[in-house]
């Protein structure tokens, strides 16, 4: 069985390589996901709904550059910079803190921070070309 970090890096991976299947697969059906300050979602597929929405795997490709990673028993805690990168060149930088728990091997609980006002502010940079 693999360690939670590993898990999580696995997990990050099929983001960045764009397996958006592969990475939803590993998140449990009833799944948490806290994108801190936002309201809460739950539920694999209202993830994928979120994600498809916003255009990650079609409109955005990323590269989430994990720079630091630790875990407590099964809380994986993850220090990140999320790129964003759009199909017509512009991209969105973000740093971003988040954690996983990982039980019997997918993850319950996926939460992060951010600054959301830089998030908008540079996704208006996107959109106004």
């Amino acid at each position: 069985m693999n360690t939670p970090i590993e898990i999580a890096e696995t997990f990050f991976g099929h983001w960045n390589h764009n397996r958006i299947d592969a990475a939803l697969a590993m998140l449990a059906d009833d799944v948490l996901y806290d994108n801190v300050p936002f309201p809460d979602i739950v539920g694999r597929a209202e993830v994928e709904r979120f994600h498809r929405g916003f255009g990650i795997g079609t409109d955005f490709l990323l590269d989430w550059q994990v720079t630091h990673i630790a875990a407590a028993g099964n809380v994986v805690l993850n220090e990140r910079i999320d790129i964003f990168r759009h199909r017509n060149g512009g991209e969105i930088v973000l740093p971003v803190m988040g954690t996983l728990t990982v039980e019997h091997g997918v993850i319950t609980v996926w939460r992060d921070y951010f600054d959301p006002a830089e998030f908008e502010r540079q996704l208006a940079k996107i959109r106004n070309g």
